[in-house]
């Protein structure tokens, strides 16, 4: 592809100015006017956040666009010109979110931590930076491009297919989200599928933050540095403080956008390493909306009397199962959980695919291009741990398939790729020592959760059927000479394939099938070629019986119903977060779910493997946590005051005294009483 693309709206040629706006588009003369006063633009940006200060909900038209796409579209457009307007806008939204959640995380450190003026503070600079991409010849970017509404109408109508689809994915992971993750039922308050068991780990690391949890405590956990890919809800919490909003509309809003970004780079990937508009559509939708074959589930269960296809469905998943037998379904879709349920890779999948485009099409000819793919590669770090070492790798792989290194640029472009290294140390160095301490991260035969007991025959079925028809398909375009980018695509299929199966780099095997979402891309741009030329009616069949999986996992989220926190359980939190102070610790139960996690305060422990998975022992604070419950009031209040905990929670079932009676905190001189309503009791320990 190359790199002067200036027939295509909004994207100049190199070296040459930015063409003029043309008569009769008002909105592009006013902006040229406007931006030709960069101080009197900074006076009028400073008042108007001054304003977002004092009404938070301008943030949503004000700020909002500068944590999660302007800034990034600029930089996109002068790094990597040469790439269409929709793989431009795709990497727009993942640098932007990166860029800012980095911003306001050092900001924040330096400073008071992530408060609203803070957030602010960063948004002007991002402005600024805005203007200068906008307005400024700069050394090594392209000219300013020329931007207008004409011209994105325009960009959009010549190529409408990626459009297309990144608007059903925001549509439809939104849609699912918005239906799903928090109403309030008979029972109680749903938040999807099983996938949103963690669903307030999630809330609880963006809320805490919000609330003063930084630089951050693991919520769950307190007391130690939260060691994990907390970016995404990082970001989250500073995208919904500024607005003064709630963050679980702000999760699902940003999960929607995410969507769209991860089909707009992977369409342009595609289409770069295939030169194909027609593979690049239909890989897309293979990334976004296929899956394997948990279908084949339903059958069974309703043969087997296990009720009706409504009762199934809203118990089942049917992508990702994990009882019933053989035939196993255990590796969800890039939808079922990639999208729905796991915000790391939510925000990671997007950015390691923008990264690897940058290099696919900067590398040996654009050093600005091969430098933004390295400074993304980098940031990913903190938005998703297993994402982060794959970039590098599928990197490589390309620089192998292309034999670059031969190329008197390779120097250059290694140098400018691995310098933003330096960027993600802080936030990987002590995980990598954490995992490693803890003996979680190592090196196996063959990925846990495949049924490696029942032999390779077994296995292989598991695979294949796990995987499904894209699969099969990438399998057969392997085989053909005529694939392009064959060494490429299909290294990155082996290679993805085999991490799971020789690397263990976390206490839950399970996480490890993140890698198989990574190879998801290039299975299905494996896939799309192959079928690229097939009939439509089969092309369709073959599409239908592939997105079965994650239309169910999808209906699965809509329609049921396991409760997280009962009706009273939410007040609690409600009445935690009105009521105690930022970063109190309190004591509960090991339950996944807690008032405290929605309140977004602090508590001692919860689901053990949560906790195992950062590389921390859950085990002596388990014991802990017992004993305050279970040996009475002297010996819960030492040891609330040894882990600096103010507030202790009635537990639920879970906490088992051994035919002892619990702790008595209703009645000791040692505790008192603050809160007692729907079943939920909380005791404050009295000072002194």
């Amino acid at each position: 592809m190359p790199d002067d693309q200036s027939a295509v709206p909004g994207t100049p040629s190199d070296g040459q100015p930015p063409p003029d706006p043309g008569p009769g588009t008002t909105v592009s003369i006013l902006y040229q006017r406007a931006m030709g006063r960069p101080l009197a633009l900074l006076a009028f940006a400073a008042a108007l956040l001054a304003l977002v200060y004092l009404v938070p909900a301008l943030a949503v038209p004000v700020v909002w666009p500068f944590l999660l796409l302007v800034p990034g579209w600029f930089l996109a457009t002068r790094a990597a010109p040469g790439i269409s307007p929709a793989g431009r806008t795709g990497i727009g939204i993942v640098a932007s979110a990166y860029l800012s959640a980095h911003l306001v995380n050092l900001a924040g450190t330096l400073t008071v931590g992530v408060r609203v003026p803070v957030i602010l503070a960063v948004t002007l600079l991002l402005m600024a930076a805005t203007w200068a991409l906008a307005r400024l010849r700069l050394p090594f970017l392209a000219p300013p491009p020329v931007v207008g509404p004409r011209r994105a109408i325009q960009a959009m109508r010549l190529e409408p297919a990626p459009w297309l689809i990144a608007g059903t994915g925001v549509l439809v992971v939104g849609g699912v989200l918005g239906a799903s993750i928090w109403h309030l039922s008979p029972g109680g308050w749903v938040s999807g599928g099983w996938n949103w068991s963690d669903f307030l780990v999630h809330i609880s690391i963006g809320k805490s933050i919000a609330a003063g949890n930084f630089p951050p405590q693991v919520p769950y956990f307190a007391g130690v540095p939260l060691t994990y890919h907390w970016f995404a809800d990082f970001h989250g919490a500073l995208t919904a403080l500024v607005a003064g909003i709630d963050i679980i509309p702000v999760y699902a809003i940003s999960s929607a956008l995410m969507a769209g970004a991860l089909a707009l780079v992977a369409w342009e990937l595609a289409r770069l390493l295939t030169d194909d508009g027609r593979v690049a559509t239909l890989a897309a939708v293979f990334v976004l909306f296929t899956g394997g074959m948990g279908y084949l589930r339903l059958p069974i269960d309703l043969a087997a009397g296990g009720g009706s296809v409504t009762d199934l469905l809203s118990n089942t998943s049917y992508d990702n199962t994990w009882f019933g037998g053989w035939p196993y379904f255990r590796i969800p879709s890039v939808l079922g959980t990639g999208l729905l349920a796991h915000r790391a890779t939510t925000f990671g999948l997007p950015g390691l695919v923008a990264s690897v485009l940058l290099m696919a099409h900067s590398l040996g000819r654009r050093p600005s291009g091969v430098a933004l793919a390295g400074v993304l590669a980098a940031l990913l770090a903190p938005f998703q741990f297993f994402f982060f070492p794959a970039t590098y790798l599928i990197v490589l792989l390309l620089v192998i398939a292309r034999r670059t290194w031969r190329e008197p640029t390779a120097r250059r472009d290694a140098a400018l790729f691995l310098a933003p290294l330096v960027l993600a140390l802080p936030f990987v160095l002590s995980p990598v020592l954490q995992q490693a301490g803890s003996g979680a991260a190592r090196l196996v035969l063959g990925w846990e959760s495949a049924p490696l007991a029942d032999g390779p025959l077994a296995v292989a079925f598991f695979y294949l059927t796990n995987l499904g028809i894209p699969f099969l398909l990438a399998l057969v375009a392997a085989l053909r000479r005529d694939l392009p980018s064959r060494w490429f695509l299909t290294a990155w299929l082996v290679a993805l394939f085999l991490v799971p199966n020789l690397v263990q780099a976390s206490a839950i095997s399970f996480d490890m099938n993140k890698y198989f979402q990574v190879m998801w891309i290039a299975v299905a741009i494996m896939a799309a070629w192959l079928i690229a030329r097939w009939p439509r009616p089969l092309i369709a069949l073959t599409l239908a019986f592939s997105v079965l999986s994650p239309a169910l996992v999808s209906t699965w989220f809509v329609i049921g119903q396991p409760i997280v926190l009962t009706a009273g359980q939410e007040r609690a939190a409600r009445w935690i977060e009105a009521n105690t102070p930022e970063r109190t610790v309190f004591v509960t139960d090991d339950w996944v779910a807690s008032p405290v996690d929605l309140a977004g305060r602090l508590r001692l422990t919860t689901f053990g493997p949560y906790v195992a998975n950062l590389g921390y022992d859950p085990s002596q604070r388990a014991v802990d946590v017992q004993r305050i419950y279970c040996d009475g009031d002297t010996a819960a209040a030492d040891l609330m005051r040894q882990y600096a905990a103010d507030f202790v929670v009635s537990p639920g079932s879970g906490v088992d005294c051994g035919g002892s009676e619990h702790t008595p905190f209703g009645s000791s001189p040692l505790f008192e009483s603050v809160y007692d309503a729907d079943g939920v009791s909380i005791w404050r320990l009295r000072s002194g």
